[in-house]
């Protein structure tokens, strides 16, 4: 990183810190409280207000990061996106696949569910309390903070616009089609068969280019996993996808939300500072690498063994890499007594038996399968010892990646398509619509609502906020 990417990089990194604890400030102040009609509605409209600068700073920071790539600054919940088909949908929000009518491009459409059916059983006074506790209500702005803090390198899925409905405070994410997950593609297309060392080589290049552009920035992004690393159309290059759990380095007050079968073994030790460290993901592509070689998630928990928790999950990572020593084990500083006595328990059992601490990494990725160079940035991924443990900016360093080093073009090229909306509203006329009533023309316009059709998740999404009574952001829908 040369000086000026350097500067641009803290700069991005102060910005983006000043609005997530601008987002904290807003969760922080829903608490469930019954308050009087007027109390209610003033404290609605300052949150609009705030939401819209917050929205603006994204914009901001999404154009500082990428410069050559005009990001679109709000697009109003208008009905310009006609979904297409389902990418995806996880327990708070749903991907869809959709065409902008304006451009005919592709594009990815995130939204949140506004109240997921598991939650239809909440009156709203309880409802309110949760979403306030788990900060649920602006956690689609947090994540295009952080995407809009990395826009602009190849390796991540770009970050367009954000959209919504300021009245309502239901915003959507208008991203970069890419492709394919990179669990569809081994499970499905190849059936289970694991890819050749060149594929791998060349896949883990690019992840861990995109990994150290966010680390640069002080992203930690936490589900970096094969459902969340995107191919490109006939097998191009891949991308890093789902901010949903990312986090800052510099925040403190940070729920650990990663795939069971990912977590460190510092945070299943109970070790402090094991929640935001840029080693997070180190690990993390330490698993997907393994996985891309052998087919398989070596560390996921059988069914039988799911109710062991921390314990259960510990003994997967040990049976595959062997249990620590205690030099290790006092790097780690496990803080739970109970946790430590049973790693000294295994220990002596794997003694007993005569298996000492030996890993079985190499026995499931033979020489015939990753060459000793290969094997050093794997096992470099996978160290236990988290101050051992490489990040993605010593992994590019290996001379594994010799090959791949041409390939260095971290950004777009100026030239690149203007995101949809990038002339849509100017920057400083968002106060202009957070004054509008709903039943003003333009917003009327921009929250029509299409018919829904079953068989998409824009569709179901669509059911349920007609369920519950609230808007679908102006999402058309079709076959």
């Amino acid at each position: 990183m040369d000086v000026v990417e350097a500067e641009r990089a803290d700069a991005g990194r102060a910005a983006m810190d000043s609005i997530l604890s601008q987002l904290s400030a807003l969760s922080a102040g829903r608490t469930g409280t019954k308050v009087s009609a007027q109390q209610g509605t003033d404290q609605t409209t300052d949150q609009r207000r705030r939401e819209s600068s917050i929205c603006e700073a994204i914009y901001n920071l999404g154009n500082a990061a990428s410069p050559g790539t005009r990001m679109g600054s709000f697009l109003p919940g208008t009905g310009r996106f006609v979904e297409t088909s389902v990418l995806g949908e996880g327990s708070h929000g749903v991907v869809a696949k959709a065409r902008d009518s304006v451009t005919g491009e592709t594009v990815a459409v995130k939204t949140l569910h506004p109240k997921p059916l598991y939650f239809a059983h909440y009156d709203d006074e309880k409802y309110e309390y949760y979403i306030a506790k788990h900060k649920i209500p602006h956690c689609l702005l947090r994540e295009a903070c952080f995407m809009a803090a990395c826009r602009g390198h190849p390796s991540l899925v770009r970050l367009s616009a954000v959209g919504g409905n300021p009245q309502s405070s239901s915003y959507f994410l208008v991203m970069e089609h890419v492709g394919p997950s990179l669990d569809h593609v081994l499970r499905h297309e190849r059936g289970g068969e694991p890819f050749p060392e060149d594929d791998v080589r060349r896949m883990m290049w690019q992840v861990l280019r995109g990994a150290k552009a966010m680390h640069d920035r002080g992203v930690v992004h936490r589900a970096i996993n094969s459902s969340n690393i995107l191919v490109g159309d006939g097998g191009g290059g891949v991308k890093i996808g789902d901010f949903g759990k990312a986090t800052s380095v510099s925040e403190t007050d940070v729920r650990y939300s990663v795939i069971w079968s990912h977590y460190t073994p510092e945070y299943l030790l109970h070790a402090p500072g094991a929640v935001n460290s840029e080693l997070i993901d180190s690990w993390s592509m330490g698993c997907l690498m393994l996985e891309l070689l052998t087919g398989e998630d070596h560390f996921r928990v059988a069914e039988e063994e799911e109710d062991s928790g921390s314990e259960g999950q510990l003994y997967r990572v040990f049976d595959v890499l062997g249990v620590p020593g205690k030099r290790t084990m006092k790097a780690v500083k496990p803080q739970y007594r109970d946790i430590a006595r049973k790693v000294q328990q295994w220990r002596a059992r794997q003694r007993r038996v005569g298996k000492q601490q030996r890993s079985r990494l190499r026995e499931l990725v033979p020489c015939e399968v990753l060459s000793d160079a290969g094997f050093e940035v794997l096992q470099g991924l996978l160290m236990i010892n988290p101050k051992k443990r490489l990040t993605a900016a010593a992994a590019l360093q290996h001379p594994w990646f010799a090959s791949e080093e041409h390939d260095t073009d971290d950004h777009y090229p100026d030239d690149y398509p203007a995101d949809p909306g990038a002339h849509e509203l100017p920057v400083g006329a968002l106060e202009d619509l957070f004054n509008m009533s709903l039943d003003n023309k333009l917003l009327s316009m921009t929250l029509s609502e299409a018919p829904s059709r079953p068989g998409t998740a824009l569709a179901m999404a669509g059911n349920r906020r007609q369920l519950l009574g609230v808007s679908t952001f102006g999402l058309a829908s079709t076959n």
